[in-house]
């Protein structure tokens, strides 16, 4: 920790290597801003919101926390406080509606969104399916799928004007006629049982039905030589170029019927309207879905039926689809707006703990920072803004999890890690609704703020007495508090390990694009990136046994985490789970069906599933030459020490550990 604040002193923390270079890429103002003076810059905008003389008291409290690297804002809201027309929000959530004003509507809202640099979410459902006849027309329906190709396209033409990648989520219920089709929207590799020429033509007929002869016959002859050919993959990518979606992550919107209907073996029957359009076996729909991300990583499953359960204002509005990143699950027109505790900095003097004081006085000082950003930012609809301002939605999450159990010397993949992060959360989501009680009492509740209504939602229910007292004597300044969002730019930029991701690995070779000096070509460039905490315990020789990096958490361990962390976060956590590239497909299958019911949602990744990945991670021993190299050594006589911990079995030792009991109120204190 650090001490008091003093506006005088040099910051506690100032970004070096990689965390530099990409502050001043990304956020810095013309790469010339330091570190003070960025943090500076917007918590001066930020406290723009405060009145009765405060705004000094808040912008010098809100400085410290940024400076010293106790809280790091959403990218948004670093890179948009204090230039002219900020757009500080992440991302946001629009409605569809089945009607050609309404196409028009949504493709809109989603182009001038995009070009705010704002992210969106889009549930399809809405749109009638594919076939379906169109009352006073004769016509028929082209489909949901074919609103997403729109709107898929509008992304690429926004990235090719020269602008940021627009970051889009679409979703379907698993219940929609047009599921079947959209399943196969992202690129799919077509599963060929033998490389004979009815095979080949079976798997490309029941994927790609309208494929052209002469791809087909391509398409075999490449494959008669090697089923792996770039020729195949030229040919299904050409055939698909306009109908595959390319700018979007795509996930299904599940909910326990649905799970149940699964482990009953019943039919999923698609309707409009009350007829059925189609219907398919709930174990063949599962396996669909599953094996497809096991293939690809999508589609992520959503649990809307989970969110709307646990939805504080289910009474003024149902929850239809996250973000893009999945870490907050909105109404029509809602908006991400996102910042993040550093956990990592937040360690008692002794080292063996939290220190929740601290930490305490971060989350409250958080929790009005993100609900000052509600105030001072510029909307990019009008509809956005009636909606946020409404509801007060926040997304206060963290970052630097696994690099604070580290230092706690605490195992992120063992009972004890998850039974201190259960501590850990419980305690953050009792100290932010406080926060938010308190800021009512001063500022006044969210407008549709209904005492009786709010204390009677799912999540709500799990508040303990003293917290669902104040909010009914207080109020409460926002309908939804916390989230665990990715965080992946801005934990670099902080030196820490991601959301609550475990560390990736003790260091790992990047691999990107960049102007190659003297030209303006763009190569591709690699650079070895070391963890920082791992050569902070490198040089000092220090005990590594607690450092355990991504890929040697076994795949329960990273469902458990996600399981607890869920519990007492009202919003969603983004979270990867990831799977050995030789991981079994039924193992995975079975796993999921177990864990999915209680998460909001579930994004999964198998290593190596996308072909070249732009981070390869690094053994111990190739990180350890890599220091060396750089001459880097440990300040300790005794190397084998620390290379012994590094490398020791990372198993739990009985198997599997098992997920912990909810704590107690008074453990959590």
């Amino acid at each position: 920790m650090t001490d008091s604040y003093d506006p005088e002193k040099p910051p506690a923390y100032t970004p070096e290597g990689l965390a530099d270079v990409i502050f001043k890429q990304r956020y810095a103002i013309a790469g010339s801003e330091d570190w003070d003076a960025a943090t500076r810059r917007v918590a001066e905008h930020i406290s723009a919101a405060e009145h009765n003389g405060n705004r000094t008291k808040w912008a010098d409290r809100f400085h410290h926390a940024l400076r010293d690297n106790l809280f790091i804002p959403g990218g948004r809201i670093f890179y948009g406080s204090g230039r002219p027309k900020g757009q500080l929000l992440n991302c946001f959530v629009v409605p569809t509606d089945d009607s050609r004003e309404g196409w028009g509507k949504t493709v809109s809202d989603m182009l001038v969104i995009s070009g705010t640099g704002g992210g969106v979410g889009i549930n399809f459902s809405p749109i009638r399916p594919r076939g379906t006849p169109i009352g006073g027309t004769g016509g028929e329906a082209t489909g949901a799928t074919s609103l997403m190709e729109v709107i898929d396209q509008v992304g690429e033409v926004i990235k090719a004007g020269g602008g940021r990648r627009t970051a889009l989520m679409l979703c379907l219920d698993y219940n929609h006629g047009d599921l079947r089709e959209f399943l196969f929207k992202k690129f799919n590799r077509v599963e060929i049982d033998t490389t004979s020429e009815e095979s080949v033509r079976a798997a490309l007929s029941k994927t790609y039905p309208d494929l052209p002869a002469d791809s087909v016959s391509a398409i075999i002859d490449a494959v008669a030589d090697d089923p792996q050919s770039e020729i195949v993959l030229h040919h299904l990518l050409k055939h698909q170029r306009d109908k595959v979606l390319r700018n979007a992550n795509v996930s299904i919107n599940v909910d326990q019927a649905f799970f149940d209907a699964v482990h009953a073996e019943e039919d999923i029957v698609m309707t409009w309207r009350g007829k059925e359009v189609d219907r398919i076996a709930a174990t063949e729909l599962w396996d669909l879905i599953a094996r497809n991300a096991w293939e690809s990583g999508e589609p992520g499953i959503l649990n809307r039926g989970l969110a709307n359960e646990m939805n504080n204002i289910w009474y003024h509005s149902p929850l239809i689809s996250t973000n893009p990143c999945g870490e907050i699950w909105l109404e029509p027109y809602g908006c991400c707006d996102l910042g993040a505790i550093n956990l990592s900095r937040h360690i008692n003097e002794s080292g063996d703990d939290f220190d929740w004081d601290a930490l305490a006085d971060t989350v409250t000082m958080g929790v009005r920072f993100l609900d000052n950003v509600l105030d001072v930012n510029t909307y990019p609809l009008p509809e956005i803004e009636k909606n946020c301002r409404q509801v007060r939605r926040i997304g206060l999450g963290v970052l630097g999890l696994a690099h604070a159990l580290v230092k706690i010397g605490i195992r992120y993949d063992r009972a004890d890690g998850r039974r201190k992060v259960d501590q850990l959360f419980n305690f953050i989501k009792k100290r932010s609704y406080e926060a938010s009680t308190y800021l009512a009492a001063e500022k006044g509740a969210f407008p549709v703020f209904d005492a009786d209504k709010f204390l009677d939602s799912g999540f709500c229910k799990t508040l303990n007495k003293s917290t669902r007292a104040k909010v009914r004597e207080y109020g409460i300044r926002n309908c939804a508090i916390l989230t665990i969002a990715p965080t992946g730019t801005t934990s670099m930029v902080a030196g820490t390990s991601s959301g609550i991701e475990p560390i990736f690995a003790c260091g790992y070779r990047r691999r990107y694009y960049a102007a190659a000096e003297g030209s303006n070509d763009r190569v591709l460039q690699e650079q070895i990136v070391i963890d920082p905490l791992f050569q902070d315990l490198y040089e000092s020789g220090a005990d590594v046994s607690a450092f355990v990096s991504s890929h040697e958490v076994d795949v329960e361990s990273h469902l458990k985490m996600q399981a607890i962390c869920q519990k007492h976060i009202d919003n969603a956590v983004s979270k990867t789970i990831n799977l050995p590239n030789d991981y079994p497909v039924e193992d995975f299958k079975d796993m999921l069906l177990e864990y999915a019911p209680k998460l909001k949602g579930t994004t999964i990744y198998r290593s190596g599933s996308r072909g070249n990945e732009p981070l390869t991670p690094l053994s111990v021993d190739e990180a350890v030459a890599h220091l060396e190299s750089q001459g880097v050594v440990p300040r300790s006589s005794d190397d084998n020490d620390f290379l012994a911990a590094a490398t020791e079995e990372m198993a739990c030792p009985d198997g599997i550990c098992e997920i912990p009991e909810p704590l107690t109120e008074s453990a959590a204190e």
